[in-house]
């Protein structure tokens, strides 16, 4: 399974690209390293006046190739349950706790399960 920021720069992330909210993303083993840039304005990202506005973490999760389903979950984050990715596997998480927050994503293929987990503690929040 494979997690990465590589996302084409032109690539529209619900009005803002790869660019507005991240710089020097790193995906380790099982770690996320670089900057999360501060962003205000985010209407595409949610409805929430109070989640638009913070730092983002744009990421491309390619499961085991031509998984069934791959889901994505930001542990101790608002959604609180995993999220099923679409088929272009681009997720956008709004992180607001390096310490606490961690990824766990999860490809399920002709009923075998493959799990990454990725720490957040390498990351750099911006602030305003």
């Amino acid at each position: 399974m494979s997690v990465s920021a590589d996302i084409p720069a032109s690539t529209d992330l619900l009005g803002k690209y790869v660019t507005d909210l991240q710089s020097n993303i790193v995906i380790g083993s099982d770690s996320v390293s670089g900057t999360l840039k501060y962003v205000t304005g985010y209407t595409g990202f949610s409805g929430d006046v109070s989640e638009q506005s913070g730092n983002y973490l744009a990421l491309h999760c390619d499961g085991v190739p031509s998984a069934d389903t791959v889901t994505f979950e930001l542990v101790n984050g608002t959604v609180g349950h995993p999220v099923t990715l679409d088929s272009d596997r681009l997720i956008v998480v709004r992180i607001t706790d390096t310490q606490t927050q961690y990824i766990k994503v999860t490809a399920t293929k002709s009923g075998k399960t493959f799990t990454k987990t990725l720490y957040l503690m390498g990351l750099v929040l911006a602030t305003e």
